[in-house]
């Protein structure tokens, strides 16, 4: 290198003629350029960034035309954040090697970083005609096209794409969802293998109740094509009852009831009619709604312990609540949970060790904090005579954010109240 320079220099310095020079001037900078972009590719393999941008400057410094140089320097700056001198770049790059994926890639990727949606689809649309053979593109387009509510031409890049990559298959998933945010519920339907499972994962994703109204409708489309499913009606009734519409999941839930064969299914929906009845304050019917869910699944678990528990809250038949709660833990002995409503029972029966000794059982087993658990445990402390525990757990509860209605008065006046 040293050498070429040096043999120009003495040409010149000799009187060369300055159309001579200049006409070895384009090997000079071939050369030069060659040189900083190999080094540049050196330290940058090394870990050397800022010395390996600094020689592809140089290299676009000696020559302009060169189209790798421009692509690196652009991934630096991009990296960097100095977006919009990277997208020039590229655009400089893409000019002279039009033909070059990486660099159209690269200003597609770009224009996502900056959050320049249209400009990212508009590349990626000129790039599924000039690079055909790219599934890649097809599919990073759909997710372009979803994110901006263009649902029909994210439908046809996934049909290219299942095709070129036969995977047609695999892409149902997505395919129902573009379905079901176009309107199309009977689409969506047909692209789901188990609508049941897709309706219960869509509800606890959906992040608004406009997203909710539309899992619902899909509910509604499932009921339609497969009347016997008791899913559909139970996440229905779930979205009218967020609604602030009680009479109306009441009704869905009684039209299930009618028609669900499944013992189970109707076991289901009598559970949550009796959860929407507790939470009207209508505990007769609750009570009716678990008796009739029991009816069709005695070993019906959660509808065993929520009526248990409502059964103590109630003084109302204990021994039975009991009972009920003693099967609750032969299915699952080491549920905090059930152990807390065995406890308090046992609570409401009088017999506070029994129950101390259960409510620290429920502790070692809790998964997360609950106030609720805290307070019971504080009340059995206070029964058995340990009042200064008692009040320190009952200071728990309310650090934990309890909703009881007499925590604060049994710290206050430092007694059990009910």
């Amino acid at each position: 290198m040293l050498i070429l320079i040096f043999t120009i220099q003495l040409m010149v310095s000799c009187g060369v003629s300055h159309s001579s020079v200049l006409s070895r001037q384009p090997l000079f900078d071939s050369y030069a350029s060659n040189y900083f972009f190999h080094e540049g590719v050196k330290k940058a393999d090394a870990g050397y960034y800022d010395a390996a941008m600094d020689l592809m400057n140089y290299c676009l410094e000696t020559d302009t035309s060169s189209a790798a140089a421009c692509y690196n320097m652009a991934q630096y700056l991009l990296s960097t954040g100095e977006g919009e001198k990277s997208e020039q770049l590229l655009k400089r790059a893409i000019r002279l090697a039009p033909d070059n994926y990486w660099y159209h890639r690269l200003l597609a990727v770009n224009y996502s970083m900056r959050h320049k949606t249209q400009n990212a689809i508009g590349q990626l649309e000129k790039m599924v005609v000039q690079f055909p053979g790219r599934s890649d593109i097809l599919l990073e387009l759909a997710d372009l096209y979803e994110e901006t509510g263009q649902f029909s031409k994210e439908l046809r890049m996934l049909d290219r794409y299942g095709k070129m990559e036969d995977v047609e298959e695999q892409l149902k998933g997505k395919r129902f969802l573009c379905y079901l945010l176009m309107g199309e519920s009977d689409s969506a339907y047909y692209e789901a293998d188990r609508p049941e499972e897709m309706i219960e994962r869509l509800l606890q994703s959906a992040s608004s109740l406009a997203g909710a109204e539309i899992v619902q409708q899909f509910c509604a489309t499932v009921i339609r094509h497969e009347p016997d499913k008791y899913e559909p009606y139970y996440f229905h009734a779930i979205i009218d009852n967020l609604k602030g519409e009680t009479d109306k999941a009441l009704a869905m839930l009684n039209d299930g009831i009618v028609q669900v064969s499944g013992h189970d299914g109707k076991a289901q929906l009598y559970s949550l009619k009796g959860q929407f009845h507790h939470s009207m304050g209508m505990m007769e019917e609750t009570f009716a709604d678990y008796d009739s869910a029991l009816v069709h699944n005695p070993d019906e678990i959660g509808v065993l312990n929520n009526y248990a528990y409502f059964l103590s809250l109630e003084d109302n038949d204990l021994e039975r609540a009991l009972n009920m709660s003693a099967r609750t833990l032969e299915k699952e002995p080491l549920n905090a949970t059930y152990l807390d409503t065995y406890a308090w029972i046992l609570f409401r029966m009088h017999r506070y060790q029994e129950a101390l000794s259960w409510l620290e059982k429920a502790l070692r087993y809790l998964d997360q904090d609950n106030p609720e658990i805290y307070e019971h445990y504080g009340d059995a402390l206070f029964m058995c005579g340990e009042k200064e525990k008692a009040l320190e757990n009952w200071h728990r509860a309310v650090q934990l954010k309890s909703e009881s209605k007499t925590i604060d008065r049994k710290i206050r006046e430092e007694q059990y109240l009910e």
